[in-house]
Parts: structure tokens; C-alpha cells; sequence
């Protein structure tokens, strides 16, 4: 497959974009929690590279990170684009071949067509993506058991159909719901210690409470699982998702960066 010229010039604008996160997340990371603190990496990698970006968004551990949009015309290649973003992202800002990618759809004829190629080895969008895992690729829907070791092993692409996140609450949405489907995740239920270590880490994460305990354990959601994972968020049709709630759904989902996909 031969790319277009505007859609080298886009991949070109990403592998820069990557490079430049890395370097300045990188410095950031040297510095001591006092100053990170008081220091966002994305102002320096929007002010090197000559961005003006007014969305400043903050994941639910309270870190900055970037979220961006790229417009795609009808008919332009989405789900190409979003092919290379994996690729890109994994290569020279994870650096890495394996880990969770969330892909975010809103129409369930999109999000079938999209799993449909993808599991497809014979399709050159799978080819691309077992280029860049070494042939270690998981597709995978809702609802789906996923092992903590299927993401440290694989590169493991979570599927969503998220229709009306800017109309429903966090609660509402069937990801946050508890499941045996994602218990390798997290400690055991008797393991209070072990839950308030990892609380303390990610603050953000669903849990119940005993209130005669007076202790919480974390739970085995898909959603929480997504919060540990600090991945990268592909976003078809970006438009939709702007809504104060559907923001701080993803911002709730502590991803590393989120890209979004837009005709608009």
C-alpha cells in the first residue's frame, strides 16, 4: 500500500510530535517530585515545537498529558492514520512492543468494520500492527478476559464502543462495572495492604468500601484496568467527545496521550 503525500506529511508531523514528547517527558521525569509537580512537560513540548495548543487536560493522577486531533477528510484514511499513531507512539514514545492501546468508536458499524480488519492477518493494517509487536498483536472487545500478562507480553488493542459518554455518567458505562474477566490485575480481596499501596499509587481507581473494616478494595474492572495501564487513547470521531463528561471520562482513564480522529 503507497501512502498519499498528505498522509506522509501527517505521519512526518506524529514522529516529530513523538520525539519531542519523549525527549521533554524524559526531562521531566530527572526532575524531583516537588518540581514535577509544579511542572508540566506538554508546556515545554508545545512551546519546541511551535504549538499553540489551548487544551491543557490532566489524567485522573493528576498529571498533564497531550491530547490532540487529527482531521481527516471523508474518505482520507482514519483508520490508517490511526494504524500509524499506534505505530509511531510505540516505537518512539513507549518505546516498546507491547502494552494496551484503548481504540475508541462511536457507531457500531465503524466499530465492527475496524475489529473485522484488524483481526484480519491477511489485512495490511494487522501486517502493520505485527510489524511493530513482532507478530504479538491481541484484538480485543469488552467484556473479553484480558491477564495482566497478555499486556506485558503482547501488543494488546482494546476495543470500544463508547455511544453516549457525553450523555451518561462514569457509572452509567458498562466498562466500570466489577468482573472476574480482570481479577490477575489486582491483589486479593484479603489483601487490604496490598489494595492501599496500589490506591496510593492510582488514586483514581473505582473501589468498594467496608465501613466496618474501615478499608477498601479496588475494583476488577475493566475500567480500573485501563486506569493501571497509562495507555494511549485513540479516539474516532474526536467531535463527539467533548463534552465536560465525556472529558472527564477519558481524563479518568489515565492515559499517557490521547489522539483523536476527526472529519470535522
Amino acid at each position: 500500500m503507497f501512502l498519499k503525500e498528505y498522509q506522509i506529511k501527517v505521519i512526518d508531523k506524529l514522529k516529530l510530535f513523538y520525539t519531542e514528547a519523549k525527549k521533554q517527558r524524559s526531562n521531566w521525569q530527572k526532575l524531583d517530585e516537588s518540581s514535577r509537580k509544579n511542572f508540566a512537560y506538554t508546556d515545554a513540548l508545545y512551546r519546541v515545537l511551535g504549538l499553540d495548543f489551548a487544551d491543557r487536560p490532566m489524567n485522573g493522577i493528576g498529571e498533564s498529558y497531550p491530547r490532540f486531533c487529527i482531521k481527516v477528510p471523508t474518505g482520507g484514511g482514519k483508520t490508517l492514520l490511526a494504524i500509524e499513531a499506534i505505530r509511531e507512539y510505540q516505537n518512539l514514545f513507549a518505546q516498546k512492543r507491547t502494552g494496551l492501546v484503548v481504540w475508541i468508536t462511536h457507531r457500531e458499524t465503524i466499530y465492527r468494520q475496524t475489529i473485522e480488519k484488524l483481526r484480519d492477518k491477511n489485512h495490511i493494517y494487522r501486517q502493520w500492527l505485527d510489524q511493530c509487536s513482532s507478530n504479538k498483536t491481541l484484538i480485543i472487545e469488552k467484556g473479553h478476559s484480558l491477564r495482566k500478562q497478555d499486556v506485558e507480553e503482547n501488543l494488546v488493542i482494546l476495543m470500544l464502543m463508547i455511544q453516549s459518554a457525553g450523555r451518561e455518567t462514569k457509572e452509567d458505562l458498562k466498562i466500570f462495572q466489577d468482573s472476574g474477566a480482570y481479577e490477575n490485575f489486582f491483589p486479593k480481596d484479603n489483601q487490604y495492604d496490598k489494595h492501599q499501596k496500589l490506591l496510593e499509587k492510582i488514586p483514581n481507581l473505582d473501589c468498594f468500601s467496608d465501613n466496618l473494616l474501615g478499608t477498601k478494595v479496588i475494583k476488577t474492572s475493566m475500567g480500573n484496568v485501563i486506569r493501571t495501564q497509562n495507555s494511549l487513547i485513540i479516539v474516532d470521531e474526536f467531535h463527539t467527545m467533548f463534552s465536560d463528561n465525556a472529558k472527564r471520562t477519558l481524563d479518568g482513564l489515565n492515559p499517557s496521550m490521547i489522539v483523536g480522529l476527526s472529519a470535522t
